[in-house]
């Protein structure tokens, strides 16, 4: 198998290491819907963490939120279908639906299983959750960089699309100091 050199967006070669690897990856599986995800869940869980201090009720509680914002993306996924020429009943639509959207519940997993995480190893519920927000900025951040990367962006700008996704993190961030 030939390891050599793929062309980036300025036909240049670019070696597929593991930057590369990652963000093709993560490029097959909607990186909007985990951005998505994961802005969801931080935003969540920096409001549900200032009023309620039982791990398992802030879990649930974001839980509950990320699931209701997925369910809502299903459906109108679903109804989208139907002005696409999709004759099937809804019923038989909206599995499809469901998996295109997957990627939503997948990037809000990582903040409450980190949440989840740090509580159970002996931090409060508020402590785990400020952690798990900054592990959210991190997550995005990550996410912006190789998105960025992957599009042959350098210098300055990797930095900004790095940095501009990761706001959306420290908005939540901002938001739990505020509501604290």
């Amino acid at each position: 198998m030939d390891r050599g050199t793929r062309a980036d967006i300025d036909g240049e070669g670019v070696s597929p290491g593991h930057r590369r690897r990652a963000a093709d990856t993560l490029a097959r599986r909607d990186p909007g819907g985990l951005l998505y995800g994961a802005v969801i869940a931080a935003g969540s869980l920096a409001a549900v963490s200032a009023n309620l201090s039982h791990a398992h009720r802030v879990a649930l509680s974001v839980t509950a939120v990320v699931v209701t914002y997925w369910l809502a993306h299903v459906y109108t996924e679903s109804q989208e279908m139907l002005f696409e020429g999709d004759h099937r009943p809804l019923y038989r639509r909206t599995p499809h639906a469901a998996a295109k959207e997957v990627s939503i519940l997948v990037g809000a997993a990582p903040a409450v299983a980190v949440y989840l995480v740090l509580y159970l190893l002996g931090l409060s519920s508020s402590g785990a959750a400020l952690w798990a927000l900054w592990f959210s900025v991190a997550f995005l951040s990550v996410i912006g960089y190789l998105g960025a990367h992957r599009a042959g962006i350098g210098g300055w700008r990797l930095v900004l699309e790095s940095a501009g996704a990761a706001s959306l993190g420290v908005l939540a961030v901002m938001g739990k100091l505020f509501l604290h």
